[in-house]
């Protein structure tokens, strides 16, 4: 990183480090460039003895910021890379992100969205290096609220999110045809919902992790329906058969199998 230095200005030692540039009834004014004695360093725009105005930093840390300054902080645009390599593009107040920015991970990562107070809170896209996609709403860099995530093979889930997982209604449609309507918790089918397979095999009723578990109907494409329990994928206790015809049977299931 290049560091401009005042022509004609004399070094002054501070008690913090050493700096070169403008000054103005003994402070540090207008452009100026400052080297402290943890090995970080400043150059730019000054007022009052603080950064004010358009500068260059790098920290003790070794991360690096340039952008807008007010009174010592970050504040303004500006652009903010971290020790780990992971950059930061946009908006910061008081010293932190703020606002609307891109964050670029160092996994080849992108989010670009709103930012509260150093977290991505808010409203943004989550572009990541494998090929899937998020929109929607963030709290604490996780999401939360409404939004969409696009899977690498095709899968679409719309609907809610708790601390990072598919939580509350939501709608998961498949490349092949196949698509559930209805409750997640902990990222898996769980409460009512509907199911629809590509063949037109439908079930409605409860789920639990994933599986077609409680009390349930299945409706065949050829027409016969399955109303009863279930556990597990399979039908198990009392339930009716309608077949086709239009008769109606009521039948016991253990474990999948007709007693």
């Amino acid at each position: 990183m290049l560091f401009v230095f005042v022509a004609n200005a004399q070094q002054t030692e501070y008690i913090n480090g050493n700096y070169e540039g403008g000054t103005k009834n003994g402070k540090k004014n207008g452009h100026g460039h400052a080297i402290y004695y943890d090995g970080s360093m400043y150059d730019g725009i000054w007022a009052n003895d603080m950064r004010n105005g358009v500068g260059r930093a790098i920290f003790k840390d070794g991360s690096s910021y340039y952008g807008d300054w007010r009174d010592d902080k970050r504040h303004g645009r500006g652009n903010y890379e971290f020790p780990n390599g992971d950059k930061y593009i946009g908006q910061f107040a008081n010293d932190l992100m703020n606002g609307w920015g891109t964050y670029l991970y160092a996994n080849g990562n992108k989010y670009v969205g709103e930012f509260v107070n150093g977290a991505i809170t808010g409203t943004g896209t989550l572009h990541y290096a494998v090929g899937e996609l998020y929109e929607g709403s963030f709290v604490n860099g996780r999401k939360n609220g409404k939004g969409a995530y696009y899977y690498k093979n095709g899968n679409i889930y719309e609907g809610y999110f708790v601390a990072d997982k598919k939580e509350g209604f939501g709608k998961l449609t498949m490349p092949s045809g196949e698509r559930y309507t209805g409750e997640f918790k902990d990222n898996a089918r769980t409460g009512k919902g509907t199911y629809v397979w590509a063949n037109g095999d439908k079930y409605e009723g409860e789920f639990f992790n994933g599986q077609m578990h409680g009390f349930g109907s299945f409706a065949w494409a050829d027409g016969e329906k399955y109303s009863g329990t279930w556990t597990n994928n399979i039908r198990d206790g009392q339930g009716t058969l309608v077949t086709k015809d239009g008769e109606e049977k009521m039948l016991v299931f253990a474990n999948g199998k007709k007693l």
